[in-house]
């Protein structure tokens, strides 16, 4: 669980560039969570009134990626047009959107799950009782997992050629991180090993996203709907084969649970030209699902 925590987060950068009519604002903090400044970007709608309050998607990067990704690699800019919705895109390093398993200094779920959402409130006219999360690869993984460990907090997770598998299999293939050598001859990428310990760590279970959903409960005390809807998408000429065999995994648990949610495989690859076009496709489907505008 997330820890309460004072929000001693001290702004030192603010910097805004102009998006055809819409505002790309990124900021710098010191997050207790992670003992560290960390730098954010957030696009602002071309209404932005800051007496109102807008819904917010947060936008999660992939491995090797930053903040700034989402706004330079793809039209979203453009996608977000006429749209009332704050979006949100943090930097989480390598992290794997979790608390290091190794390092009690490094807490991403907590600083993406709580602190972070807790700044954006005292600093932008947004509604923090509307959210949603999605992201790429590593990304993907960490919007479907914080999902499934705080559902209370989104309406909407989208995960997009997520490593769904991740932490059950830390050994890496396919043009991944070759710096360490795994057990078995493959190599195994030590962010992982970071984030989730070595072979034993209880770290690998309870941040599995199969054990996760298996232990999600769908409805509330009085019956409602308890989990957000979920969407999931990848390429299928991903060459990172356990991408593909891992979304279709879960989608079946999640077929087998009875949540709510949609699967796309459509072509494309593990590249930004793929993401760009899954951005494209989801929110409106993200507008039509939440009412939001």
């Amino acid at each position: 669980m997330i820890r309460l925590f004072s929000i001693s987060l001290y702004l030192v950068f603010t910097g805004f560039i102009s998006l055809s009519g819409q505002t790309l604002r990124t900021d710098s903090a010191y997050s207790n969570a992670v003992q560290r400044m960390k730098t954010y970007s957030v696009m602002m709608p071309q209404s932005y009134d800051s007496t109102r309050r807008y819904p917010v998607l947060y936008l999660l990067h992939g491995w090797g990626g930053g903040h700034l990704d989402w706004s330079w690699k793809t039209r979203l800019k453009e996608y977000c047009q006429n749209r009332e919705i704050l979006v949100v895109m943090p930097d989480a390093s390598n992290s794997w959107y979790v608390n290091s398993s190794t390092n009690a200094q490094v807490r991403y779920e907590e600083y993406i799950a709580g602190e972070l959402p807790a700044l954006i409130a005292t600093r932008y006219a947004a509604d923090t009782s509307k959210q949603a999360i999605a992201g790429l690869s590593m990304g993907g993984y960490g919007a479907i997992m914080l999902a499934l460990k705080y559902p209370q907090k989104y309406a909407v997770s989208a995960s997009f050629s997520g490593a769904l598998t991740m932490p059950r299999g830390l050994v890496m293939r396919e043009g991944w991180n070759k710096a360490a050598k795994g057990n078995n001859g493959d190599f195994a990428l030590p962010s992982l090993l970071e984030a989730f310990g070595k072979e034993t760590s209880l770290a690998r279970d309870t941040n599995s996203v199969f054990t996760l959903a298996k232990s999600a409960s769908m409805l509330d005390s009085a019956g409602k709907a308890r989990l957000p809807y979920f969407y999931l998408s990848t390429g299928i000429q991903d060459p990172l084969a356990y991408i593909v065999s891992g979304n279709r995994e879960f989608r079946d648990s999640l077929y087998s649970s009875r949540f709510r949610y949609e699967y796309h495989e459509t072509p494309g690859k593990h590249s930004w030209e793929y993401w760009n076009e899954a951005l494209r496709a989801f929110l409106p489907r993200l507008f039509d699902l939440t009412g939001w505008k």
